[in-house]
């Protein structure tokens, strides 16, 4: 673990393609257990100390942004293309995962995403959607 004055930044592009069309409710349901299985190994008492932010694209006019300072609250964001509950369905989804916290090591951040992403593809195909 680094000392808490050592901030360490990930930031990494994921495109994440489907078996079978999704739709944006199943997307924002798995972009907020995604975003809560990156933040619970890396949080202290609930709280991230930094922060998390997770843009789940469908396309440049298309997206959700999440946001994970404190587990109790994910902050989420749409564009007014993305509307709420729109049951449209599509092949894929491109995340842009960035993580900024304090106290941990750069290595064990992007096993901690990698392994929220592993979860994130099990829950997809637990819905039938990916591979």
């Amino acid at each position: 673990m680094n000392k808490l004055d050592d901030a360490v930044v990930f930031s990494k592009k994921y495109t994440i393609v489907f078996a079978k069309p999704v739709t944006r409710p199943v997307i924002e349901k798995l972009a907020n257990c995604l975003i809560q299985d990156i933040g619970r190994p890396l949080a202290h008492k609930g709280v991230i100390m930094g922060h998390i932010k997770v843009l789940a694209k469908l396309t440049e006019e298309e997206f959700l942004f999440l946001s994970l300072t404190r587990m109790d609250r994910v902050d989420s964001k749409t564009s007014s293309r993305w509307p709420v509950g729109a049951d449209d369905s599509r092949d894929g989804i491109d995340l842009d995962i960035n993580v900024l916290v304090f106290g941990h090591d750069d290595k064990t951040i992007e096993t901690v995403v990698e392994d929220s992403l592993a979860v994130f593809r099990k829950n997809a195909i637990g819905y039938g959607l990916a591979n």
